[in-house]
């Protein structure tokens, strides 16, 4: 039987490498010199890879919110970020051998040079809010990259009605924002922000501003669930069915509709959005052509690429690889995903490759000798431990079937038998001579 494997000849592979590593080196030179002969500065967020900013203020919101001012290297550098984007942070809590990553929505202007700006909720049990909470102006936060959202195109939709709820006004605000400072865009604007109390109106002075300033293209309704004041301004309640049937009073025709809160905020708006993500109408209530979700999950799990062990091994050896070729495979995944989680840990990426590079070759290795021994020995017919014990001759002991130990049984039952017959054989024997006796006896007349 021939075997065709699909191999890379080494000539096409070194001119492979040489060709990505030219282009990529090209490109780069281009993207730098670009931004040379504009004498602007490389976008902080421009792609994958990791950035390390450091944290210029700190200031208090309320009770459990806080605003994070973040310094870029060059004070004339600008994020690179586009609307609804948001910025993945690696935090390194207390106890945790492991980084938690989550996502942020920035609230500043993303085209302010310099500085960027987050805005942190601290949840009772949230690891990362809690760390970032603990920063003080001067400690470093690293980034791993940026989260594109929904691609906002200007003057798409005539009206957009935005559904917020808690600390998921950050990416509606960034949106509200980006809107409204294009003089191009006038896509009009209709927020309604949900909260527990007065306290959690974030961002209510920038609203209150833009209300002001756009009332023909802007305007809010706030509904506060558990209002302190006695005679709260604010509409008490949550955001129902009877508060939607009032803010949408205009046509539906050409309008979208974005939520971002908590799930349970979410899950109480399926008056619109059934659980299968369909739409739905309910008692006549009008539903916007289209429901766009913007929630930021409340937590990112990150897992290395375990994938690529197997994308290897079926692309390139159509799952016909050597079991040395399996080793080098394991070897080359666990050095790509070892480096990369010791990088997110703040390690040090060449000696994580080695370290599980290696594991990943042994562990693959041992595999292979214990899957051939196994397939070596699958067609032997091996004993039970107590019965080799027992068949040993160190052993005093014999292991017994179930045949011989039907063949002992019949030997004893034989045996028994023997013995019984010759019982018998005795009491008939000693019946006759009790018999004769007798009959000497009778026959005697002297014994009379």
């Amino acid at each position: 039987m021939t075997i065709i494997q699909r191999t890379i000849p080494k000539a096409i592979k070194v001119a492979g490498v040489a060709g990505f590593a030219g282009l990529g080196i090209y490109c780069t030179k281009q993207f730098s010199t670009a931004f040379a002969e504009s004498n602007e500065p490389k976008p902080v967020f421009s792609g994958l890879g990791f950035t390390t900013l450091r944290l210029q203020s700190t200031k208090t919101v309320n009770h459990n919110t806080k605003r994070l001012v973040f310094e870029y290297p060059n004070e004339s550098a600008r994020s690179g970020l586009t609307l609804t984007s948001a910025l993945l942070a690696i935090t390194h809590p207390e106890g945790s051998w492991l980084p938690t990553i989550r996502p942020y929505t920035p609230i500043s202007d993303l085209d302010e040079p310099g500085r960027i700006e987050l805005m942190v909720k601290q949840y009772p049990d949230g690891k990362a809010s809690g760390y970032l909470h603990s920063l003080k102006p001067g400690d470093s936060l690293r980034f791993a990259t940026s989260l594109k959202g929904y691609q906002w195109k200007q003057n798409e939709f005539s009206h957009a009605y935005l559904l917020a709820g808690g600390a998921g006004i950050t990416p509606i605000y960034q949106l509200i924002k980006g809107i409204l400072k294009n003089p191009q865009d006038r896509t009009k604007l209709t927020l309604v922000f949900g909260v527990n109390s007065e306290e959690d109106l974030l961002l209510k002075e920038e609203l209150d501003r833009y209300a002001t300033e756009f009332p023909e293209r802007f305007n809010y309704i706030y509904t506060v669930s558990r209002p302190k004041e006695e005679n709260s301004p604010y509409r008490t309640g949550y955001i129902d069915e009877e508060l939607l049937r009032s803010t949408f009073r205009e046509s539906t025709q050409n309008t979208k509709v974005f939520i971002c809160g908590p799930p349970a905020m979410e899950d109480s708006l399926d008056l619109l959005v059934s659980y299968t993500g369909e739409y739905q109408e309910l008692s006549g209530l009008p539903t916007p052509s289209f429901i766009l979700s913007l929630a930021e999950s409340t937590g990112l799990h990150v897992e290395p690429p375990f994938g690529l062990r197997s994308n290897i091994l079926k692309l390139h050896y159509e799952d016909k690889a050597t079991p040395k070729q399996r080793a080098y495979v394991s070897a080359l995944s666990g050095g790509v995903a070892g480096g990369a989680v010791t990088r997110l840990m703040g390690g040090r990426l060449v000696p994580g490759l080695v370290v599980f590079s290696l594991l990943g070759y042994v562990g693959q290795s041992s595999y292979n000798a214990i899957d051939t021994w196994q397939m070596e020995n699958a067609n032997t017919t091996s004993k039970p431990f107590l019965q080799r014990m027992a068949d040993s001759k160190w052993i005093p002991l014999k292991s017994l079937s179930d045949d011989d130990y039907r063949g002992i049984l019949n030997e004893k039952v034989l045996s028994i038998e023997a013995e019984i017959a010759l019982i018998d054989d005795k009491i008939g024997e000693l019946e006759k001579l009790k018999t004769s006796g007798l009959e000497s006896g009778n026959s005697d007349p002297a014994a009379k």
